[in-house]
């Protein structure tokens, strides 16, 4: 009799014990704790759009489809001593990525050349030049030495690629130095890679300009 009596009480006491863990889930009001799993998401990486992209996207009037409104700068200037007026676009204008887009002044639906300085603009040909390259850098990519003018003047630090695989690509490259540079160094002469090594000027890429049109004269 007893032990009838105890199982009728373990069966109602699991039954109820049942129905309590029922009520909390299904009554209102009642929170439960709940861990929530946290992921961490992998910032994408920027896409480094070349100069020649940007051409044609600029021929195409179509630079607000890749760059804010906000960040387009369109202003005229005067060139060829006044004669005539150009469209100039500015990206970035005063930051460390800033590209400049001059336009033809016949014509101000074509690009004339896009432009773009400094060590941390993070803007590259196709080509693969990039800016702060090494001549050594830019040597391999030319697939022979470069040599390069003079400092100090218009082309100063101009590079020529003596017939090599940039010599067809309608870019110029222009190098600089963070060395003080003798007077052999100034002027308008050109000068080898090897006079560079031997002077330890540690020469770099620090302009790049890119003519889609092989005529570069406005």
């Amino acid at each position: 009799m007893k032990r009838s009596a105890f199982l009728i009480f373990l069966v109602i006491s699991l039954f109820w014990s049942c129905d309590e863990k029922m009520k909390r889930v299904v009554e209102p009001g009642v929170k439960t704790k709940t861990t929530e799993q946290q992921t961490i998401e992998e910032t994408p990486k920027k896409e480094i759009v070349t100069l020649e992209e940007i051409a044609q996207w600029a021929n195409r009037d179509s630079l607000e489809s890749i760059y804010s409104k906000k960040n387009i700068e369109s202003k005229a200037r005067l060139i060829n001593e006044g004669m005539d007026k150009a469209k100039v676009i500015w990206i970035n204008r005063n930051e460390k990525d800033e590209i400049q887009i001059d336009f033809r002044p016949k014509d101000s639906t074509k690009v004339f050349r896009i432009t773009v300085k400094g060590r941390e603009n993070s803007f590259e040909s196709k080509t693969g030049i990039k800016l702060g390259m090494s001549i050594d850098q830019v040597n391999s990519i030319n697939r022979k030495p470069v040599d390069f003018y003079g400092f100090n003047w218009d082309f100063g630090g101009a590079a020529i690629f003596n017939d090599g695989f940039l010599e067809d690509k309608n870019i110029m490259v222009y190098f600089t130095t963070d060395k003080k540079i003798g007077k052999r160094f100034v002027g308008d002469a050109s000068h080898s890679f090897d006079e560079a090594k031997v002077a330890n000027l540690n020469l770099y890429v620090n302009k790049i300009v890119f003519t889609p049109s092989k005529n570069n004269k406005l």
